[in-house]
């Protein structure tokens, strides 16, 4: 009898490789599963609360019905959350994360210590495509796109994108843009603009806009210039694309590299290596969210947009990117050093 057992479990072992064993498909993986989100920020700020609206309804488009909990890790730009999601981060598709665009072609620059190469995620899409603009105040002179490379503009700068576009539109575009520096905040900058300090402000500031100041969009209070991107937004209507102004094909592979990120908005990605069932389980469960009306509804009630882009856009864009000739790379390194 005990020789009998022996055999049939070695029997067993046969058949059923431990391997196999202990492989799930998706949904007996999800089934009651807790899930961690790692987000690159702070609680509180924009980033978060995409995160808490993505945490509620993405379950209900995965199999299993699992649970998501939040986990913010703040730091250098959110390049701590990526370096942890990618090394340390479980790589059975239970853990994704949260961080900036910007932050997947660090590695590419090098002027940020990273542990990650940013091709090799599991990008599952964003909610939605950063919105980049130059706004001038009514009273300013300067009132068309035009007159930041012709007459100037004086803009005030708080955080990082205040600081970067202006600087990418003078040492890339040849824009006149006089910088004010050291406004503590999107709101301390804003009440410069209307104070008279400062005659508009540049970069990632219409979310910003609308949260603080939709009076002032729809009042005509504050005019969008420039749009600061690769491809036009229905939300600035009338302002030319940056694009207008390049001068020659390598400026416009240069300006690609500079903000060409803005397409991928605020990103969700998983680690290397996720079982391809369940990274195709979350890329479908992310796109099938962006179109429930839940969401659209709890979005709109938190005035925040939804202009979803997938994984597979992500993925060529970070392609064309880090195949960029080293010596484009350079220059676009030179340009962002003053923003560091």
């Amino acid at each position: 009898m005990k020789r009998l057992a022996i055999l049939a479990s070695l029997l067993c072992q046969t058949l059923v490789p431990p391997e196999q064993a202990r492989a799930q498909n998706a949904a007996d993986f999800y089934h009651n599963k807790t899930m961690t989100l790692t987000v690159g920020f702070s609680p509180g700020g924009a980033y978060d609360v995409y995160a808490r609206l993505i945490a509620q309804h993405l379950p209900a488009h995965l199999p299993g019905s699992p649970t998501i909990v939040i986990k913010n890790m703040p730091g250098a730009g959110s390049i701590i959350a990526a370096n942890y999601i990618y090394n340390r981060a479980a790589r059975d598709g239970a853990e994704f994360g949260l961080v900036a665009s910007t932050a997947a072609l660090e590695p590419l620059y090098g002027s940020t210590p990273t542990q990650f190469d940013g091709q090799k995620f599991t990008w599952l899409g964003s909610a939605n495509k950063e919105v980049g603009a130059c706004f001038a105040w009514h009273s300013s002179s300067a009132q068309l796109a035009s007159d930041l490379f012709e007459r100037g503009m004086i803009t005030g700068t708080a955080g990082t994108s205040s600081l970067l576009v202006p600087t990418i539109l003078n040492m890339g575009l040849g824009a006149r843009l006089k910088l004010v520096r050291g406004y503590n905040g999107t709101s301390a900058l804003m009440l410069a603009i209307e104070r008279g300090e400062v005659e508009g402000m540049c970069g990632m500031v219409l979310a910003a806009l609308q949260a603080e100041h939709p009076d002032w969009l729809e009042k005509r209070m504050i005019k969008p210039i420039l749009q600061i991107g690769l491809q036009p937004s229905a939300a600035l209507l009338g302002a030319p694309l940056v694009t207008t102004f390049v001068r020659s094909a390598e400026d416009m592979q240069l300006l690609r590299l500079l903000i060409g990120w803005t397409i991928m908005g605020r990103p969700y990605l998983a680690p290397p290596g996720v079982p391809d069932d369940r990274a195709a389980a979350l890329r479908a469960a992310f796109e099938e969210t962006m179109r429930d009306p839940d969401f659209l509804a709890d979005a709109k009630r938190s005035r925040v947009e939804i202009d979803p882009i997938g994984a597979a856009d992500i993925e060529a864009f970070l392609k064309q990117s880090y195949d960029t000739p080293r010596e484009l790379v350079d220059r676009a390194n030179a340009i962002l050093a003053p923003t560091r």
